[in-house]
């Protein structure tokens, strides 16, 4: 199964370390088994493919585009064998494993990868990752956004159709304690909303958009899930 790795996420260092996150001097911010590395267009980097990542539509942060922001350090990955559960219950040694960051976060729970058409992304991500979603539906209702969901590793990806050109659009990260992540970014002068019920369960708390004009938001697991 294809794992995420590496991530080029929007935004500098200032904008990174206002949300109660370390960002080393390359601009790279480790978070779990995801290599982060800031001040980029949103791209994102895995272990291996099945096919041409072009045809998502997304950036692919390459080993060499990863290593031209410092030298080069691959993250042992956390979790060898994940669930089967589309809810990614099976968190457990992600929760357990101590933060890098001040704001306590410890993984990346799922990258929300906007799309025109769904029947085709399907298609696509199926040539690219070899295999298809661990789950199809309409989470808001059957008024709202049709999504698939995948497991890459640690984390998913969230896929939004939306009639709009395919696009990285944001990133939830996951904290065992939200109350503490909250309190900890807003400590760093960070703009966060007040946790909230999520729709994949467990909580939820947002960023102001505006920060960097991309979504970012932090969510804890529900109760039970392995945290």
């Amino acid at each position: 199964m294809p794992e995420l790795v590496s991530l080029g996420l929007p935004g500098d260092e200032k904008a990174w370390t206002a949300l109660g996150f370390t960002v080393d001097e390359h601009r790279r911010m480790p978070v779990g088994a995801v290599s982060c590395v800031v001040g980029m267009p949103p791209s994102w980097g895995f272990d291996e493919l099945r096919g041409d990542a072009s045809e998502l539509g997304v950036p692919e942060l390459l080993s060499e585009n990863a290593a031209a922001a410092g030298p080069e350090q691959r993250l042992e990955q956390l979790l060898e064998h994940m669930s089967d559960d589309p809810s990614g219950a099976d968190l457990t040694a992600a929760l357990v494993v101590s933060s890098p960051h001040p704001n306590g976060v410890t993984f990346v729970d799922h990258i929300v990868y906007l799309v025109h058409d769904l029947d085709e992304s399907v298609a696509a991500l199926a040539d690219v990752l070899g295999m298809p979603p661990r789950r199809r539906f309409h989470p808001r209702g059957p008024s709202g956004p049709e999504m698939a969901f995948y497991r890459v590793g640690e984390a998913f990806i969230e896929v939004v159709a939306a009639r709009r050109p395919p696009a990285l659009i944001g990133i939830a990260f996951g904290t065992p304690d939200l109350d503490a992540t909250v309190a900890a970014v807003r400590a760093a002068g960070g703009p966060i909303g007040d946790p909230k019920p999520a729709v994949q369960g467990g909580r939820i708390a947002s960023v102001w958009n505006g920060h960097i004009d991309w979504g970012i938001a932090f969510m804890e697991p529900p109760v039970g899930s392995g945290s």
